[in-house]
């Protein structure tokens, strides 16, 4: 058998190498700007901080108002001086902030002649959102209450005229809270006077609406 003759044989085609790719640079960001971004992020979250708690801490002032007053069954002994009446009170509480809400924890309502406390009730815990306004509707009940002789005096003379003169009290724990920051509990405290009470008739009619004086 004759050996095949090398000449004869078909050249093999070879590929040439392609150049491997050579891996790109990383990137490596100036450590100044990294400083820069951190500290600007930085004060804003510090500023945000502080904006916060100064809102919480320092909010408007909350505005109060007797909206309405009446008595029934209002009667002063002829020999004790004691009192003995029921006083209706619609309370207007209004919030003028925008983004913080109010706690009220605990509420007491008292009304009184001349500083001198006839009748009080405690209202139940609430929560007044931002830009709120919430009607307070009570009845506050004197039974047989002693009344000094100077005011038991003064009173018969107003209710001989029609009106009576009354003054409102209220005062109330609160805490503030915006977004997840809360204020630790306050005292409120609301003074609204003179309410003039007409005593011949439970009408509203004429009911001149009070301002309170309020202090935190």
């Amino acid at each position: 058998m004759v050996p095949p003759n090398p000449a004869h044989q078909p050249a093999r085609r070879t590929q040439p190498q392609q150049p491997r790719p050579q891996p790109l640079p990383g990137r490596r960001m100036n450590p100044v700007l990294c400083i820069i971004v951190a500290l600007v992020l930085l004060g804003l979250l510090v500023g945000l901080a502080i904006l916060i708690t100064y809102l919480t801490l320092r909010p408007k002032r909350l505005i109060y108002t007797v909206e309405a007053a009446s008595v029934q069954d209002f009667a002063i002994g002829n020999n004790d001086d004691h009192i003995t009446a029921k006083f209706s009170y619609v309370i207007k509480s209004y919030n003028p902030e925008k983004h913080v809400s109010v706690r009220y924890h605990s509420m007491r309502i008292s009304t009184a002649h001349h500083n001198q406390s006839v009748a009080h009730k405690n209202i139940s815990p609430f929560k007044q959102r931002p830009k709120n306004e919430t009607r307070i509707e009570t009845q506050l009940v004197s039974k047989n209450v002693a009344l000094s002789k100077f005011n038991a005096r003064d009173l018969r003379a107003e209710k001989s005229k029609g009106t009576i003169e009354m003054e409102v009290y209220i005062t109330a724990r609160v805490s503030y809270k915006t977004w997840i920051f809360r204020s630790r509990r306050r005292t409120l405290k609301a003074v609204c006077t003179p309410v003039m009470i007409n005593v011949t008739s439970s009408s509203l009619d004429g009911f001149q609406r009070v301002l309170c004086k309020t202090r935190l």
